[in-house]
């Protein structure tokens, strides 16, 4: 059996197209391969340009958010100021309404105890009635006046006021009537009975002011702490 051989002419050409064949298929597939790519860019075009202006944003836009960050932490720290003025204030007023109480106390204890003695006491009557009589009600009055008091201490603020004006006005009747270095048992005997009931009112009154101030006291120094730790936070 023969076998046809191709004459050795023909085997360049038949390189030479072998050769272009290859090329063309080469260039098929570099040219789809080419198209694709600018297929999928024109399908995220939009999605690569909104990336891109995202990140333009970003860092545009950070100076403006240190800006806010710093004004938020300066505005938690003057409030933070503001509560802690407040909480002092708190503290002050409730030294206050501790001086009233231990007068009223002392005073009701002396005019008592003047009575017991049968006026031998007249000395430790005279200093607590001093003692009382240095509480100024326009003071006290002042404590209404701060922005923190609510409406309902503010009322008992300004009756306790009232009332210790007039017991005060009882004790500079008593020490009036003093002859010489001794007061004269019927005249505080007279006004025994109403003084105690005013000094007993003035006590009840500066201890429920007193309770609702430390209470006030106690939650602003709870949000002051929530404050210092947002600020902590920033």
């Amino acid at each position: 059996m023969r076998i046809a051989r191709l004459p050795l002419i023909l085997l360049p050409f038949v390189a030479i197209g072998i050769a272009a064949l290859l090329a063309l298929g080469a260039a098929m597939v570099h040219e789809a391969a080419l198209r694709g790519a600018y297929q999928v860019w024109q399908e995220n075009e939009t999605f690569a340009a909104a990336a891109v202006a995202l990140l333009a944003a970003l860092h545009a836009a950070r100076p403006v958010y240190l800006q806010v960050r710093a004004q938020s932490v300066q505005a938690a720290l003057d409030l933070l100021h503001r509560i802690e003025a407040d909480t002092e204030a708190c503290i002050e007023a409730r030294k206050r309404l501790f001086h009233l109480r231990r007068t009223a106390v002392n005073l009701a204890a002396a005019v008592n105890g003047h009575a017991v003695s049968q006026g031998t006491a007249t000395m430790e009557l005279k200093e607590a009635i001093a003692d009382f009589l240095s509480i100024s009600p326009r003071d006290l009055r002042a404590l209404a006046d701060r922005p923190t008091i609510t409406s309902d201490d503010q009322m008992k603020i300004h009756s306790m006021s009232f009332v210790l004006s007039i017991a005060q006005q009882v004790a500079t009747d008593i020490r009036a009537q003093a002859e010489g270095d001794r007061i004269a048992t019927d005249v505080v005997e007279r006004e025994r009975a109403f003084l105690d009931t005013k000094l007993a009112g003035l006590f009840s009154l500066s201890s429920e002011i007193a309770e609702d101030l430390e209470r006030q006291e106690d939650e602003m120094r709870a949000r002051a702490q929530h404050l210092r730790n947002t600020a902590d936070s920033f």
